[in-house]
């Protein structure tokens, strides 16, 4: 399937619906897994139009993501980015698109996304879309500066409980009426954990995650372009408040997780927490530090490169992996008797 894009590709303009739908997909699929499991783990777990959708969907917005967020990147540069691929966007709602020689194959990822959309799910999706690409301008816009509570919460939810939220709509995983809660406790969560994780490499990019309120919590009354700023807020406990307000919402996610009826999406919700939570549960929540799916090297390592066939042995799979938890119950129960105490250091802290 992949050989037949890649000679398509070789003619210098092309209608999308002349290259096969599975062509595009398993094109998206191999992106996501030859970044490694964790990118590619979601679309293993829903069924096949679910896991063809999300796939376009996340091969697309993952591609452009690492472009955006390429070091040293000026400002006008990505703001520039950001407005062509809009008008990539409206060129396929107008049906007006063609991909061209010269065109990145997200193109092809993103047309064939929109027209599974139309085709397969209602219009939410697109203003869904939106709301991610929104969030590409808000976190553009504050490079150099120190955000409120209001905004930085405005920030997260648009970029990462809207992105949990498209996730479970988009692979149709039948959460039901947890849909917007699970979406926002594991959302927020990972929005935070990522922008803790990321601090340093934030910070030499002009991105500052921490809010003002923040800072009056922790007293640190300095300006962030300060050499000692990192070094003083780590010290004041920067990583304790990360943690406490991270496992206050992958705790609420597990006890919601507890009402779902599907063992397999009851097993996914609470592997998520302790995945992304793992950081903090272990005690690795440094810079730079990272999660991931233990096992989930060694069973992409088994599935055939045919697409095709290594989703249907990986969704099976994925059922065997999920049941297993990814953090020592041990060292989970553990955690839970010294959180309390975390806790009381900053109990009256928002999260955002």
């Amino acid at each position: 399937m992949v050989s037949q894009l890649i000679v398509k590709l070789e003619k210098p303009v092309i209608d999308p619906d002349e290259i096969k739908y599975k062509a595009k997909v398993n094109s998206a699929r191999k992106y996501l897994r030859n970044r490694d499991f964790m990118h590619y783990a979601p679309s293993l777990v829903p069924e096949p139009l679910g896991s063809e959708t999300w796939s376009l969907a996340w091969a697309y917005i993952r591609e452009i993501d690492d472009i955006l967020d390429a070091p040293g990147l000026p400002t006008d540069t990505i703001k520039l980015l950001l407005y062509k691929e809009k008008q990539v966007i409206l060129d396929i709602f107008n049906n007006e698109f063609m991909f061209r020689k010269r065109h990145p194959l997200r193109y092809l990822w993103l047309w064939q996304f929109f027209k599974n959309q139309e085709k397969y799910y209602d219009n939410q999706v697109k203003d869904l879309i939106w709301e991610l690409y929104e969030s590409a301008k808000m976190d553009i816009d504050r490079r150099y500066k120190i955000l409120t509570n209001r905004e930085m919460d405005r920030l997260v939810y648009k970029k990462a409980v809207i992105f949990f939220k498209l996730y479970f709509t988009l692979s149709r995983l039948d959460i039901g009426k947890y849909i917007d809660e699970l979406s926002y406790d594991l959302g927020k969560g990972l929005g935070i954990i990522d922008d803790a994780l990321d601090f340093l490499l934030d910070y030499r990019s002009g991105y500052i995650n921490v809010t003002k309120e923040e800072l009056e919590i922790l007293k640190v009354d300095m300006d962030p372009m300060d050499r000692k700023f990192v070094d003083i807020l780590i010290k004041r406990g920067y990583y304790t408040l990360k943690a406490v307000q991270v496992m206050r919402l992958f705790l609420r996610a597990r006890q919601i997780a507890r009402h779902i009826k599907n063992k397999l999406l009851r097993n996914y919700i609470l592997r998520l927490t302790e995945i992304f939570g793992a950081p903090i549960i272990e005690g690795r929540l440094i810079p730079g530090e990272k999660y991931f799916i233990k096992g989930g090297e060694i069973l992409k390592k088994l599935l055939p490169d045919n697409e095709d066939i290594a989703y249907k042995i990986g969704h099976k799979l994925m059922a065997v992996l999920l049941s297993i938890p990814q953090v020592s119950p041990t060292m989970f129960q553990g955690f839970l008797k010294s959180f309390s105490k975390l806790q009381e250091k900053f109990f009256n802290a928002p999260i955002y």
